[in-house]
């Protein structure tokens, strides 16, 4: 192994270890053992001696610099934690919209610290952009983890060590440093250049693919989830395949190398500037302009070593970085590619050689582009798969199809949409027609993420016990077959077998649901989904599953928790989805859960204008699912088990406007949604409610819902209060104490997870 390979591992393990192990009051004990351990060395001779000296002495001035970056930049500011003060800042991109208003990032300034990075989320109008310095008033709290406090490794690993969340209005007090933030800038016009030249269906898909701006993509959750679950949203996260793709384009025009160089690198800052130097794109910037720098200085190029050294460059910079999931991910899918993927290719082609047909000259170029595809993304695949099942619970079987059928699309949609976007500058009726065939491979692009994800069991699980043993199975595999030095024939019989194997799995998973979990061809079971703030409640009855609300203001995505845990049941569609009503804690996974699994009805309350409500709508015209408004009461049979939908019978804010459910038969309960103890009163003058099993508890445990006059009225056995994280004090103690004393036990999916009650 390369020694500065050697020393960006030890380097990043020590980053690891001081960010999820190690306390950070050791780090100077830790540093001082590691430093003591180098004499190590001395035990071993010649090439080994220097490589144990370099990796302790990596691992030890990394844990150093870990403890020293976090003394000098960040310790100063750990005052602001959990306190509301009135400080200025620098605003450092432009506002990026959210449920409740806007988040932008910031450099928080103060005179007794040093400047340091923040997310700001506020919710007044105040136009902002880079370079402004303004003044507010915010509640500050680490993202790097304090107390009992939740890390969001996400923003402490691109510079945001604090959220803060406005109290009041912001002021704009002046501009600082606009040249600096001229890449902002720009990236903001080529965004706007693409909704000028774009239609509105390629649009999103092109800023994302272009500049990393995401917001737009995120807000079509059907296409977002379809690209997740078919394997390629990497193609529209800006990482190294778009600063490849840039080199590429830039290639085609500067055929000097010296002019390239030139050309090359101020290109690269500038890119990664644009896309707010996440770590990806960084990291492959670096490792690019290590490349384009070899030549000139009539160095071999070392694919290892460029990118050993922009790792190790990155956790210099900002040692938290290592915690980011995208700069894990690029980092693993390129070392797997420059390690694995030419040795695949070689050996499948090897393959093909004796076959006769082989030697036909279209042939031979279709197979080694087909194997050529698939060996980069088996590469890519081999150390980010476990990865993604850690960081994400999920991989997409189905990607590596996928890949093949689109990547090739992608590669020109990026190089003529570029210039689509540099022709607009100068002629914008010149960029809409360069644009065109951009569109269509954008289209196809999606048309093919959509098609795939819809095939059942596109994307697999970690809760799938069968499936993660099988992924075991293929790691041994590939890992003892080198080992015993196996030929490329000998790979056919156990590659055969593990698609039979996975094939078996598929088929037999739906037959054998997760134990205790009311699955196909059971009783009736009602569930509750630990979905954080918000609610999402499967019922089975039977082979019949209907889904009552799928939402969360939580960190949860509760269309994949749901779907997940319809999955583990072996269900793959669902007969009824009804929502109680459109706040976005109750239905903002709606569309994810639409996307990966059949829905034949859909029930809903009078969407009276809601946009939320529209896009559900539209998405549901659009799947074919049935659509039925309940303004009167409604009941639905789902075999043993009927389901009464009654319509909205309050008055006041939307909390009153919503459908309350109730099940009879098998288990029997009431769920309200966010109905106030005035709407309850009203729910039981109009309907006739029996003493039930189970109550889900209204508006997560609100102190204004759960009245005394519904518990005397349905006695419930059973309360479940779904509820996460929250500044509104749910579950409220007043609804504790009223629950008890009407004798239900009480279950809450913050401490106990998914709550399942079967008959």
């Amino acid at each position: 192994m390369r020694k500065l390979a050697i020393a960006a591992f030890s380097f990043t393990a020590a980053t690891f270890l001081s960010r999820y192990i190690l306390p950070y009051d050791w780090l100077p004990v830790c540093f001082a053992v590691a430093a003591a351990l180098t004499s190590l060395g001395l035990l071993f001779r010649n090439q080994t001696r220097l490589r144990v000296f370099i990796a302790l002495a990596s691992l030890s001035v990394g844990l150093i610099w870990s403890w020293a970056y976090t003394a000098l930049f960040i310790r100063p500011s750990w005052d602001l934690h959990n306190e509301t003060m009135s400080v200025s800042a620098i605003v450092k991109d432009y506002p990026s919209p959210t449920a409740r208003g806007y988040r932008v990032d910031c450099i928080v300034i103060r005179e007794s610290a040093p400047r340091i990075g923040a997310r700001l989320y506020y919710s007044d109008d105040t136009p902002l952009a880079p370079g402004d310095v303004i003044e507010f008033t915010a509640r500050f709290r680490r993202t790097d983890g304090a107390e009992d406090d939740e890390r969001v490794d996400t923003l402490s690993s691109r510079g945001a060590f604090f959220a803060a969340y406005a109290t009041g209005r912001l002021s704009v007090a002046g501009s600082e440093g606009r040249l600096r933030y001229f890449p902002q800038k720009l990236s903001r016009a080529v965004a706007e250049m693409i909704d000028r030249i774009f239609a509105a269906d390629v649009s999103p898909f092109m800023k994302a693919l272009l500049t990393g701006k995401r917001d737009d993509l995120y807000n079509d959750a059907a296409l977002n989830s379809a690209l997740s679950a078919s394997g390629i949203s990497h193609v529209v996260a800006v990482s190294g395949m778009h600063v490849s793709f840039l080199m590429g384009f830039l290639a085609l025009v500067v055929k000097n190398k010296r002019l390239f160089a030139m050309a090359g690198i101020p290109a690269l800052f500038l890119f990664m500037a644009m896309t707010g130097f996440t770590p990806s794109v960084t990291r492959a910037g670096i490792m690019q302009i290590f490349l384009i720098c070899a030549p000139l200085f009539k160095r071999e190029s070392d694919s290892v070593t460029s990118l050993s050294a922009a790792l190790l460059l990155l956790l210099i910079i900002n040692p938290y970085s290592a915690a980011s999931a995208g700069l894990q991910l690029s980092f693993s899918a390129t070392l797997g590619i420059i390690l694995i993927t030419g040795r695949i290719d070689t050996g499948v082609r090897e393959l093909f050689r004796g076959v006769k047909i082989y030697r036909n000259k279209l042939f031979r170029h279709t197979v080694n582009a087909v194997t050529s595809s698939l060996a980069t993304t088996a590469g890519a695949l081999v150390f980010t798969l476990p990865l993604m099942v850690m960081i994400f619970g999920a991989v997409s079987l189905i990607s590596p199809l996928t890949n093949l059928l689109t990547l090739w699309a992608v590669s020109l949609a990026f190089p003529i949409g570029l210039a689509a976007c540099i022709l607009g500058f100068i002629f914008t009726p010149l960029g809409s027609i360069i644009a065109f065939p951009a569109a269509i491979a954008v289209r196809y692009i999606t048309g093919v993420a959509r098609l795939l994800a819809a095939v059942p069991f596109s994307i697999a699980y970690s809760s799938n016990a069968p499936v993660m043993f099988w992924l075991a199975y293929i790691y041994v595999m590939f890992i003892t077959l080198p080992l015993l030095k196996a030929r490329a024939r000998q790979y056919i019989y156990p590659v055969c077998i593990a698609v039979v194997l996975l094939c078996a799995i598929l088929l037999i998973t739906p037959l054998f649901p997760a134990p205790g979990s009311g699955g196909s061809g059971g009783g009736s079971s009602v569930s509750i989904l630990d979905v954080g703030q918000g609610q999402s409640v499967v019922i089975c009855s039977g082979d019949y599953t209907a889904v009552i609300d799928c939402g969360s203001s939580s960190r949860y995505d509760a269309g994949s928790v749901t779907h997940e845990f319809l999955l583990n049941l072996g269900r793959a569609s669902v007969d009824l989805l009804v929502l109680t009503h459109f706040h976005s804690d109750h239905v903002n996974g709606v569309e994810e859960l639409m996307s990966k699994a059949n829905i034949s009805a859909l029930a809903i309350p009078d969407p009276d204008g809601s946009y939320l409500a529209e896009d559900i709508i539209e998405l549901a015209r659009r799947r074919g699912t049935e659509i039925i408004y309940v303004m009167e009461t409604f009941s639905v049979s789902l075999g043993e088990t009927t389901v009464m939908l009654y319509p909205p019978v309050g008055f006041g804010d939307e909390n009153e406007q919503g459908l309350s459910v109730l099940t009879l038969g098998g288990v029997c309960a009431l769920i309200t949604g966010d109905m106030t103890a005035s709407g309850e009163r009203s729910l039981l003058r109009f309907a006739e409610l029996p003493v039930i099993d189970v109550l889900i508890v209204g508006h997560h445990g609100s102190r204004f819902s759960t009245s005394e006059e519904l518990l005397a009225a349905v006695r419930p056995d059973i309360a479940v209060i779904s509820v996460g994280a929250n500044s509104y004090g749910h579950p409220s103690g007043e609804v504790l104490e009223r629950l008890y004393r009407f004798g239900a036990a009480v279950f809450r999916t913050d401490e106990l997870g998914d709550v399942t009650v079967s008959e």
